[in-house]
C-alpha cells in the first residue's frame, strides 16, 4: 500500500505541478502582416518571450474580423488588431473583450484610386475594396465617405482581402479605389495611381494596433499577461535601439521588397509606445459613427473598451 500511495503521489505531482522550466503557450493572432507589429516580431526573434517562460505562437490573419472570430472561439488568446474590431466585438457581439496595451499609434492609411478617378466628388457609383466587412479598412472607407458627405450606400464596397490583394484588384481594374498602407502607398504612387486622400487629415491621432483579449482570460491569466508584456517591452526597446535587428525582422516577417525596409522602419519607429499607451482620443468618435450607421446596437464607453491596469503596472518601467 505504501508503494501504491507513493506511485499515486508521484503521478499527481507530475500532473498538477509542471516541471521546472516548462513553458506556457500563448496564441497571439495578428490581424495583418505589416510593420505596425514590428516589435512583436523582434520580441519573438530575440527570444524575449522564451526568457519569461512563454511559448508564444504568432498566427497571421488577413483581416481583423477573422482574428476577432478566432478570439471569440477560443483559438486565439491575445489579439493584435485595430481597436475598431474590439468595438464591434464588445458592442455588436456582446463579447467581454478589452484592449489592454498599445502596439502602434499611427494613421498610416491613404486612399488610392485609378488614374481616371481624380476626386472624392466623383465617388458615387464607384467600387471600393476592403479586406472584410467589420474590419478596420471597412470602417475607414466608410469614415472617409462620411467625411465627404457621401452615404456608403451610394458606392459599392467589395470584400477583397489583404492589402496586396486589394492593390492587385486595383491594378486589374476590378475596383476603383482602395485604402492601402506602406509600402504599397509608395508603389501605387510610382505606378501612376492617384492619391485621393490621406486619412491623417481626419485622424491625426490614431490607436492603429493594440493587444486585446477577453476580460475573463485576462483575469484568469494575469500573471502570464504580465510576463508577456515584460517580454514585449524589451522587444519595443530593442526595436527602437537596434535598427539592424528591426530591419532583419521586417524582411523576414513582412516579406516586402528589402529596399523599402529602411523607409518603413523610419516611418513607424516613433509610433511604438514603450509604456503601452493607447491613443484614446478618436475612440468615442468611432463608437458614435458606428452607432449612427447602425453597425452596433448600443454605445460603449472608452472605459468599456480599455483595461488600463497593465499600463499602470508596467507603463513606467
Amino acid at each position: 500500500m505504501r508503494k501504491f500511495r507513493l506511485v499515486v503521489f508521484c503521478f499527481l505531482t507530475v500532473l498538477l505541478y509542471p516541471a521546472a522550466g516548462q513553458t506556457s503557450r500563448i496564441v497571439v493572432g495578428l490581424s495583418s502582416v505589416n510593420i505596425a507589429f514590428l516589435p512583436v516580431y523582434v520580441t519573438q526573434e530575440k527570444g524575449f518571450f522564451k526568457d519569461e517562460g512563454l511559448d508564444v505562437l504568432l498566427v497571421m490573419f488577413n483581416a481583423g474580423a477573422t482574428n476577432l472570430q478566432a478570439l471569440i472561439g477560443g483559438d486565439v488568446n491575445i489579439m493584435g488588431s485595430a481597436f475598431v474590431e474590439t468595438v464591434g466585438g464588445r458592442a455588436a457581439a456582446g463579447v467581454d473583450i478589452k484592449n489592454f496595451w498599445g502596439i502602434c499609434n499611427l494613421m498610416p492609411f491613404e486612399l488610392y484610386s485609378l488614374s481616371n478617378f481624380k476626386s472624392m466628388k466623383e465617388a458615387k457609383g464607384k467600387r471600393f475594396a476592403i479586406s472584410r466587412f467589420g474590419s478596420l479598412t471597412d470602417y475607414l472607407t466608410r469614415a472617409t465617405l462620411h467625411h465627404f458627405g457621401i452615404n456608403h450606400r451610394e458606392v459599392t464596397i467589395l470584400q477583397i482581402g489583404s492589402t496586396p490583394a486589394r492593390f492587385a484588384a486595383l491594378k486589374a481594374g476590378g475596383v476603383d479605389a482602395s485604402i492601402v498602407w506602406f509600402p504599397v502607398t509608395e508603389i501605387a504612387k510610382a505606378q501612376g495611381f492617384n492619391k485621393l486622400f490621406d486619412l491623417k487629415e481626419i485622424f491625426p491621432e490614431w490607436p492603429y494596433e493594440t493587444f486585446a483579449a477577453r476580460e475573463s482570460w485576462l483575469a484568469r491569466e494575469k500573471g502570464q499577461v504580465m510576463k508577456f508584456l515584460r517580454a514585449y517591452q524589451r522587444g519595443v526597446k530593442h526595436t527602437l535601439e537596434n535598427r539592424e535587428d528591426a530591419l532583419k525582422a521586417i524582411r523576414k516577417y513582412v516579406k516586402m521588397d528589402p529596399a523599402y525596409a529602411p523607409a518603413g522602419y523610419d516611418q513607424y519607429r516613433e509610433s511604438f509606445p514603450v509604456n503601452g499607451k493607447i491613443a484614446e482620443k478618436p475612440i468615442s468618435l468611432v463608437v458614435e459613427q458606428e452607432f449612427e450607421a447602425g453597425r452596433i446596437k448600443k454605445k460603449v464607453s472608452v472605459d468599456d473598451l480599455i483595461d488600463r491596469s497593465f499600463m499602470q503596472s508596467l507603463g513606467g518601467k
